[in-house]
This record gives structure tokens, sequence and C-alpha cells, in this order.
């Protein structure tokens, strides 16, 4: 986390016994961040780590999290909410908030998407069976459009086609710190994922696809 442009807004800390920190960044989401929190909250996974990254919103998506938070902050092991002073774009907020994290996994979670109940604790327990870099689930779209994605197993040779892989997904702490994290430097916005598959698949990584 470079501190020259992140506030620490709010943080808590009731124990340390998570492996597992959700990720949340947050950008003009004020409409839906409670029910992304609630979603975390809901986790069937018992012990659960925080980070909400805010990039400099210009809505009052920050308020509604300081707000959930001060009726359900106790659910998390740690919890924090950061600010950047000035919008720093997807990769950096990301980043931020895995370098603030302090669990062996986490995962990428934005503030218009939402959980199902089991999902952390079945991603996890995948990667604690397997030597894969992450892990990731199917992906259902809600509202306007619907169907599944995320249905193709891990294969960087399929890469030349497009992106198979959404963003959602469990990483190790690790992994993310070894190949440099996202990348901030891209030319264009909405690729920091796809370009993070390619960074893990050049060290000899790899995603599992847990249906």
């Amino acid at each position: 986390m470079d501190d020259q442009f992140t506030d620490v807004i709010a943080e808590g800390e009731a124990h340390s016994k998570a492996r597992v920190t959700v990720a949340i960044s947050l950008y003009n989401y004020g409409d839906y961040i409670t029910a992304c929190l609630q979603s975390v909250h809901d986790q069937t996974l018992e012990h659960v780590d925080l980070v909400v990254v805010d990039d400099c919103s210009q809505d009052n998506g920050q308020h509604e999290v300081q707000r959930w938070l001060a009726a359900n902050g106790h659910r998390f092991g740690r919890y924090a909410v950061l600010r950047h002073r000035r919008n720093r774009r997807l990769p950096a907020t990301r980043n931020a908030a895995f370098g603030r994290a302090r669990t062996e996994y986490v995962f990428v979670l934005d503030a218009d998407n939402l959980l199902y109940p089991r999902a952390l604790q079945q991603l996890s327990a995948a990667l604690d069976d397997s030597a894969a870099s992450f892990a990731y689930s199917y992906l259902e779209k809600f509202g306007d459009a619907v169907g599944l994605h995320n249905l193709r197993p891990w294969n960087p040779a399929g890469f030349k086609n497009g992106n198979t892989i959404d963003a959602m997904a469990m990483l190790r702490r690790s992994v993310w710190e070894r190949v440099g994290g996202y990348s901030t430097d891209m030319p264009s916005m909405g690729w920091e994922d796809f370009d993070l598959w390619f960074k893990i698949a050049r060290i000899g990584g790899w995603g599992l696809q847990v249906p």
C-alpha cells in the first residue's frame, strides 16, 4: 500500500484467525456496496477478513461502508476501509487491498457483485487441497443479462481468443507478490485481470476451476 496516496478511514481487529481476506474495490457504487458487503457477511466460512478500498468515489459509497461496518464489523477478524486521495484506477486499487491483507488467501470482489454463501469456503478448501495459484468458480450474471460464465478450465493457450476467467477469484497472496501484483501502467482499462493470468502462467502458476 502506498501511504502517500491513501488514507485509512476505518479499521478494526478482533482476532487473527482468518486465512481469507475479501478485497473490495469501490468506485461510485454506493447503490450496490451494502448488498455486496452483506453477501460477504453471510459466508459459511467462519473466519474472514475484509478490506475495502475506495478509489476516490464521488458518491456516498464510502459512507455506506462505514455505516454498514458500524453495525456489522464484528463479523470480521480484521477490517479496514481505505480511500485514495485521487482516483488511481482499478489495478492500483486492487493492489492497495492486497497490500493491506494479512491472510494467506485473498478473494477479489467488485462492489457491484455478490457472493453465494458457500463461495469462500469452497474456494479456500480447493486451494488447501491443491498447489494452484488461484481458484475460481462459475459466475452467474443477473439483472438485464443472465447466464453462466467462467465455464472453461485453466488453459493459457486459449487466452489467444480472449479472457475466459473473471477477475473474481481467490488468489494466494504470495503469488500476487511474486508476479508484482496487478500492472498499473496498462494503456487501456479493463484488462488488468487478463494480464495477471498471463503473469501467473509465465511463472508456471495455474488456476483451479471449482464448479
